[in-house]
This record gives C-alpha cells, structure tokens and sequence, in this order.
C-alpha cells in the first residue's frame, strides 16, 4: 500500500475526496484546533511527496498570519 493510500485509510484528523487521478486534502472542521492539527498531514504529504503523488496546490489560509494551509490538492503519478 502506497504512503496516500494509507493516509487515506487511516487518517482521522482531515476530510478527503478521492477522484480519478487525484485527492483533495482538508482540516476535519474550520475549528482553530482542526486547522492547527491538519498541519501535520500537510508536512507529511511534503515530505512523502514523490511516493505515487505530487504536490498540485497547497492553499494558504488569508485570515491567519502563520503560514497555515487549509486545502492540499495532489496528483497520481502514473505508474
């Protein structure tokens, strides 16, 4: 099982939408402390990307001023 098929799995602190050839990737809730834990599920996409998937858009949150992401869209690689 590749790294984002098991993320998808087994991830419990984001929502995902899974379609043909991509996956969106967002904080479970709008909550402070759901955004703040959904940062960790972008610096670990960060980090395994490469691994089946890339990066196509990570989308910084306007109203806060640390640099948070509310939003991953990644893209299959094929094989």
């Amino acid at each position: 099982m590749s790294y984002i098929d098991n993320l998808i799995a087994n991830g419990t602190n984001f929502g995902v939408e899974r379609k043909d050839g991509s996956a969106s990737f967002r904080p479970a809730s709008s909550a402070h402390a759901d955004l703040d834990a959904f940062q960790s599920v972008v610096r670990d996409l960060r980090a395994n990307e490469g691994d089946g998937y890339r990066i196509h858009l990570e989308h910084p949150v306007s109203d806060h001023g640390r640099d948070l992401v509310d939003l991953v869209l990644v893209t299959f690689e094929k094989d």
